[in-house]
């Protein structure tokens, strides 16, 4: 009787001492939740699953990409935030979800600075300033002074208020000391068909949304919104060149939930530096217009709390809000 009952209660603590390493098994060992907080066929959905094309035989599991569009992305993020901090579910997102939409929004379903987990940068998006050619400009300076002697006399799209057109615009007005009329539209293409026709003249827009009018000889690109020069395109000086400092980029960037463990921070983070890496994605992100990145996720917190900074103080300054 006494040994029966050893050797169940050794089969008991044989099932106690198996369980962690049940609980430990290695990461992932099943599907991976990749949510956009846009709708399908947009630049970040696009870019989803190009990147899930690579990431899947890296990482041995599929990554699963699930729209959540709604709220300026904050669907989406309140989702991802909500979830375990497993690695499970991971959101792929602009600087709207921690840099602008908490200024913009009174009230957000989720907390901002401190909901999520930082694990990789994956690109920049530069936007370009360009003209109408009717403009008797032909380089930013002239830009500058063109518009400082004829203030507020010009108007300039955006693809919505609060949005990284209409923000990159307002730094720029700001450091340059020019004013101009603000005239919001629902997309980038909408804005395209009044800006080739004169009814605006001026646009600091995504690349990849111009550049095709820039090429057809409608509009007149003046500079670009990096630090400096593309390396595919030299030929489009740095707006900083002229106006020291200024950067207007917006950013795709991953986040988990609050609390992921460093291992599998330290997983993915990997996974995405080798995709980020590669030839074929590099070269279909500048197809794009987009410029890859990568690096740790520390570098990646930096980036976000300094561009929560630097959008606060523009957003304050504009007096810009959503609600």
């Amino acid at each position: 009787m006494q040994a029966t009952r050893r050797g169940v209660l050794g089969m008991g603590a044989g099932l106690v001492l198996s369980a962690p390493a049940i609980a430990q098994a290695p990461f992932p060992n099943r599907p991976i939740r990749f949510v956009v907080p846009f709708a399908p066929a947009g630049g970040s959905d696009i870019v989803a699953r190009l990147l899930v094309e690579e990431l899947t035989p890296r990482l041995g599991q599929p990554l699963i990409v699930e729209n959540r569009p709604g709220q300026a992305a904050s669907v989406g993020a309140a989702h991802v935030a909500q979830q375990p901090p497993d690695g499970y579910t991971i959101l792929i997102c602009t600087p709207g979800v921690q840099m602008t939409n908490p200024f913009l929004y009174s009230n957000l379903p989720y907390d901002a600075e401190r909901g999520f987990t930082p694990i990789v940068h994956i690109a920049y998006l530069p936007n370009i300033l360009v003209v109408h050619p009717s403009l008797p400009v032909r380089n930013v300076a002239e830009f500058i002074a063109h518009t400082r002697a004829n203030p507020d006399k010009l108007s300039f799209s955006s693809t919505g208020p609060g949005s990284s057109s209409h923000l990159a615009m307002e730094l720029f007005m700001s450091m340059s000391g020019t004013r101009m009329t603000h005239v919001p539209y629902r997309s980038s293409g909408q804005a395209l068909i009044d800006l080739m026709a004169g009814r605006v003249q001026v646009s600091l827009d995504s690349f990849a949304a111009m550049i095709p009018a820039v090429r057809a000889g409608h509009l007149r690109v003046l500079g670009i919104s990096t630090a400096r020069p593309l390396e595919d395109h030299p030929e489009i000086p740095a707006i900083a060149e002229t106006l020291e400092g200024y950067e207007g980029t917006t950013l795709l960037y991953m986040l988990g939930p609050a609390g992921m463990p460093p291992a599998v921070v330290q997983r993915l983070n990997v996974a995405f530096n080798e995709v980020l890496a590669l030839p074929r994605i590099r070269g279909r992100f500048r197809e794009m217009g987009m410029a890859a990145s990568g690096g740790s996720p520390e570098e990646l917190a930096q980036v976000i709390t300094e561009g929560r900074t630097k959008w606060r103080a523009v957003i304050e300054r504009a007096a810009v809000k959503l609600d």
